[in-house]
């Protein structure tokens, strides 16, 4: 048995004797060893066992084995000028196709599972930061981009061509889109003023992109505005913000509050939120923050509570970038700092953590 195999049965071990007299609070996440020299800020799992993660200085993973091993596919076209942009988002639609966006408004695309990629720089604003892509398959559009300077990016396509979305209006003005979540012909966009505020609801469009209008979320739910937003359909979506944790299953008519498991300590600086294939939504932020809202079976909702995630090693002071399921419990979640190597934690199945109960 592998160090890595003994590990995992001791924890699976552990939570056979301790579930039954212990309250559920999160998953049991370990820390996969990938030398100390990484920044990952996206995770994309679009297959059972395989998953790409990106970051900064370049950085393209992939895995076939669920997170065992990695290839760096960084170098599949030429290495070192991949290494002056930092990545910040993927979203893999198919196990072989996968759009990355990235600062001087990067976007690359794959068809080959990383074997190669097309570069588009699609303006030549170097200081423009695309910070979030969201893809589906075999639907029109095929992706949304958003960045910097009120930018959003449609690729109407798999293997099209980008254009610049102008039908948004700017009537939140100056601000940084944050956050995208693509569900057929709808997309909700999260922005972030340039002093770092969310705003005070989210930016709409129900037509692919066709006209857009901005969905107010009262600020007693939202005091310090949203920052982040992901949805399981046109009307079902999380969103988030320093202290805020809301949840949608009509499109945004109507917020609901969603509070920390068994306790009132205060969600935290949240700033982006991740869908998953079980269901899930995470909630994600700096301090090693990162929050389950479980979904209700059958109902295509989700509950009312979020389940907090207790990351290992020295997670406080790491922000994290994204999370991504292959199934239901086994899922991978990248952090990153300025300060400190980053990291890619993984779940392990099946097993969670407890806090103390009767």
């Amino acid at each position: 048995m592998t160090v890595r195999g003994a590990a995992l049965w001791f924890l699976a071990l552990s939570g056979l004797f301790t579930g039954a007299c212990q309250t559920q609070t999160g998953l049991v996440w370990s820390i996969l060893p990938l030398g100390s020299g990484i920044q990952p800020t996206s995770v994309s799992c679009p297959a059972v066992g395989t998953c790409y993660a990106v970051g900064g200085n370049g950085l393209i993973l992939k895995t076939l084995d669920g997170g065992s091993s990695w290839i760096s596919l960084d170098m599949a076209n030429g290495g070192p000028a991949l290494a002056n942009f930092n990545l910040t988002s993927i979203s893999c639609p198919t196990s072989l196709v996968c759009y990355i966006t990235g600062n001087q408004g990067l976007i690359l695309g794959t068809s080959d599972g990383g074997q190669s990629f097309q570069i588009a720089n699609e303006t030549v604003n170097g200081n423009l930061t695309f910070n979030s892509v969201s893809c589906q398959p075999a639907l029109i559009p095929a992706c949304v981009a958003v960045g910097n300077n009120n930018t959003i990016f449609v690729l109407p396509q798999l293997g099209g061509v980008w254009g610049a979305d102008l039908a948004v209006q700017t009537a939140i003005g100056p601000a940084n889109y944050n956050q995208v979540s693509l569900s057929g012909t709808t997309f909700y966009i999260s922005a972030i003023t340039p002093s770092g505020q969310g705003t005070s609801g989210l930016i709409v469009s129900s037509n692919g992109g066709a006209s857009f209008q901005f969905l107010g979320i009262p600020s007693p739910q939202a005091p310090q505005g949203i920052s982040g937003v992901a949805c399981q359909s046109q009307v079902s979506c999380v969103a988030d913000g320093p202290g805020a944790l809301l949840a949608t299953s009509n499109g945004g008519q109507g917020w609901i509050s969603v509070g920390l498991s068994g306790s009132r300590a205060p969600l935290g600086f949240l700033t982006s939120v991740f869908a998953t294939s079980d269901g899930s939504y995470w909630a994600a932020g700096s301090s090693g923050t990162l929050l389950q809202i479980p979904a209700v079976s059958g109902s295509g909702g989700v509950t009312g509570v979020a389940l907090p995630q207790s990351l290992p090693g020295n997670s406080v002071i790491l922000t994290v970038g994204g999370v991504s399921c292959q199934s239901a419990g086994v899922c991978l979640a990248v952090a990153y700092s300025p300060s400190v190597p980053g990291v890619i934690y993984e779940s392990v199945a099946g097993v969670a953590s407890s806090g103390a109960g009767g």
